[in-house]
């Protein structure tokens, strides 16, 4: 079933854009937009809205250059660089390449990244926005993409649970879990004490309020979170491992297969995701990511107390 999406308005305006929902756990596909013009700002209006609403937006058949990625994202909010400076394309920082393709000998997409649940740049104090993806080269079997309903997974929580952890915090950390990259990967490199000392370990609260709408969502996952502040030993790991097993029960979960031209994007309130395996030895895959960051207050506005 399709729908059409028109930013508010004291006056009729002409439609925007149509959506069909993607799953019954989250998502919508965006028909009738064209990424690489750029959008009006009813447009971004009513993209933003529709991921307060599904969490992950797809737009199919789209083509992009490096410059008009950038740009559509921007328009969403400002950009930020990944801290795997090593993948980075060539003279477009904001551009994180992601995938098993080489150039001349050189590995230059990440092959390893986003093995497990996580939402994106947990590990900064303002964790990202958004994520705008955009699938250049794709297999055709394997390295779909998982997402799972972080909204959905915070209300299917009993009450009690709800209520315990509403006081509880997170301990988030790029450098546990980029030495766990290494171990899965040895081809990654060593993690340096610039990089180390540049992504501290951060805390944040185990649930937080989407500001607009008001649903609050299960902020927690196993790539980045190692503990919880206030439970130190066996009593937080427990906590913590349920939590990140009950956020991604499959009734929580959208899997997206990609083709060629897909654009997804999601917000990392909203949404945990995780990439699946492919046979590398007979497919390339090629992905481009962008980045939308957050700001110190627009991050205090999703805390609770």
């Amino acid at each position: 079933m399709e729908m059409t999406i028109a930013p508010s308005s004291t006056r009729p305006l002409a439609p925007v854009f149509d959506l069909a929902p993607l799953s019954a756990a989250l998502g919508a596909e965006v028909v009738g937009l064209d990424l690489s013009r750029p959008p009006s700002e009813a447009i971004v209006t009513a993209l933003r809205s529709a991921l307060d609403r599904f969490g992950v937006l797809l737009f199919r058949g789209q083509h992009l250059d490096p410059d008009q990625h950038i740009a559509f994202s921007r328009a969403l909010g400002p950009l930020q660089e990944v801290a795997q400076k090593q993948y980075q394309l060539a003279n477009n920082p904001f551009i994180y390449v992601i995938g098993n393709v080489q150039e001349g000998g050189r590995q230059v997409g990440d092959p390893s990244v986003g093995r497990l649940w996580h939402s994106d740049q947990s590990f900064l104090p303002s964790p990202a926005y958004g994520s705008v993806l955009f699938g250049v080269q794709c297999p055709p079997e394997g390295a779909a993409t998982l997402f799972a309903n972080m909204y959905a997974a915070y209300e299917a929580l009993p009450a009690d649970v709800r209520e315990r952890i509403g006081d509880l915090h997170a301990v988030h950390s790029f450098r546990e879990y980029y030495e766990l990259l290494r171990h899965r990967d040895p081809t990654q490199p060593e993690l340096t004490d610039a990089r180390r000392n540049a992504f501290p370990d951060v805390v944040h609260p185990l649930a937080r309020r989407n500001p607009r709408t008001g649903r609050l969502a299960l902020f927690i996952n196993p790539g980045y979170a190692i503990g919880i502040k206030e439970l130190p030993g066996a009593e937080g790991e427990e906590l913590l491992a349920f939590l990140c097993a009950h956020a991604c029960k499959p009734e929580f979960v959208y899997a997206h297969q990609w083709r060629n031209g897909d654009v997804l994007i999601w917000d990392n309130l909203a949404v945990n995701h995780k990439g699946t395996e492919f046979d590398t030895a007979r497919y390339v895959r090629r992905m481009h990511r962008t980045t939308i960051a957050s700001t110190p207050d627009a991050y205090a506005a999703t805390l609770i107390h």
